[in-house]
């Protein structure tokens, strides 16, 4: 049986009521490609389905072995930038020369185009002549090395794909530089043209902080000098409100109003379904998890000796590779909704058994139907955050409650002041 997410939800096609497999084996359009368009994109189920997959052009043949390449075309993006786009060992490398049509960017191509015919434009090659490593080399092998660190459950995590964009970033730029000639002024050049990007400041001090973490691989492997290292790491981030990079507004937590709307609104086809979904929405919220534990929650993980029920996260649990547990207590409310779905399931099954994707995008779709601000299941724990701190007036038990540390607590999930109760008392009294 595919116990894959995308079967998790059945949804109205024609009149009928089918699987995504169904749909698929039907329309001829893959199970991925439609919970892409109707999850992500937000399309309907009949236009995912009727609209064909556009056809990609496939690359040509390879050249004969020990043959030199010519060197790849000078072309305009559009970004406005020139640059040469090329294929090899099966991944695709570009490089940038500054802004199209001007000086400066022929300059540079032409540069690129001798360093082609002496060979120093491979990614993986020395730097001729000098006995060291070119920073394309370096990021190489510390993508490698993010590949095999950055897995849980024989999974990659997201940080895998957020390592390969920033290694692309530099290597468009320094691709060909030898890493131990990088220095400061290079790291704040690459940054300064992620702000002419449009990347928001956090962003691009993300990007910058694992240039940096790639240079400490680099060193700690003796491909240069930990020099080269220490002093990228004295590298300042964006302030905010001292740079042009924009700042995005934090995401809110979602509103009781939103909530109540959208449950209203699931799975309108499927009674059963539509009550399970709602048993997590409110596990949820009173407990302050993350989506992936509670979709993750198993029976054998839930203690319910006692009045109050603990959960013990256990393959979801986030901070496992740092030796921490992550434990949630389950108060009346949610042991009402929790227990239903406790009885007769074996320790080791889940309890509910709805995929993380599932779980939001059928929230997603049925804010749409409630005609409510979309909201997605992790604000469901800035909402608990937030109300702890709100009436506690402390970061202590908002941080407890979520299961989480106070900084963490006040940089992403706390939205109010927890004094801000003490501060109108005050000012009502002595002002």
């Amino acid at each position: 049986m595919d116990k894959s997410p995308h079967n998790a939800l059945v949804y109205e096609y024609r009149g009928r009521r089918l699987t995504l497999a169904e749909i698929a084996a039907e329309s001829g359009v893959s199970r991925r490609l439609l919970y892409d368009r109707i999850a992500t994109k937000g399309w309907t189920v009949e236009r995912a389905a009727t609209r064909p997959k556009r056809k990609q052009a496939r690359p040509g043949g390879r050249l004969a072995l020990n043959v030199p390449r010519p060197c790849p075309a000078f072309k305009r993006h559009p970004s406005g930038r020139a640059y040469s786009r090329w294929k090899m060992h099966g991944k695709q490398h570009e490089r940038y020369f500054g802004a199209h049509g001007t000086p400066e960017a022929a300059t540079n191509y032409r540069k690129f185009a001798i360093d082609w015919a002496a060979g120093r434009y491979e990614p993986e090659a020395t730097a001729a002549g000098t006995g060291g490593a070119s920073v394309g080399a370096l990021i190489a092998g510390w993508l490698t090395h993010c590949r095999q660190t950055y897995v849980k459950d024989g999974v990659e995590t997201s940080e895998v794909a957020a390592c390969e964009a920033s290694g692309r970033a530099l290597n468009e730029m320094y691709g060909a530089t030898l890493a131990a000639n990088f220095t400061p002024a290079n790291l704040r050049a690459l940054r300064d043209t992620l702000v002419e990007r449009g990347l928001c400041r956090t962003t691009c001090n993300r990007y910058a902080s694992r240039v940096v973490r790639c240079f400490a691989w680099g060193a700690s492997h003796s491909m240069f000098a930990a020099a080269v290292h220490a002093a990228l790491a004295l590298v300042e981030q964006l302030a905010p409100g001292r740079t042009v990079a924009p700042d995005y507004e934090r995401k809110k937590p979602a509103t009781d109003a939103q909530v109540e709307a959208t449950v209203r609104c699931l799975a309108p086809s499927d009674p059963q379904m539509r009550a399970k979904l709602a048993a997590m929405i409110a596990v949820q919220r009173l407990a302050g998890m993350r989506p992936g534990e509670v979709c993750a929650m198993r029976a054998g993980e839930v203690d319910r000796t006692g009045d109050v029920w603990r959960y013990t996260v256990g393959a979801a649990n986030k901070n496992r590779h740092r030796g921490k547990k992550q434990v949630y207590y389950l108060g009346p409310k949610a042991v009402a909704a929790l227990r239903p779905y406790l009885e007769g399931v074996a320790p080791a099954d889940r309890v509910f058994a709805v995929g993380r994707m599932a779980y939001a995008s059928a929230i997603a779709q049925a804010a749409v139907r409630a005609k409510v601000e979309p909201w997605a299941p992790h604000q469901l724990r800035h909402a608990l955050a937030t109300e702890v701190a709100a009436r506690f007036r402390t970061l202590e038990h908002a941080a407890a409650a979520i299961g989480d540390s106070e900084a963490v607590a006040a940089a992403v999930y706390v939205h109010v002041d927890p004094r801000e109760r003490a501060k109108i008392e005050v000012a009502r009294l002595m002002g």
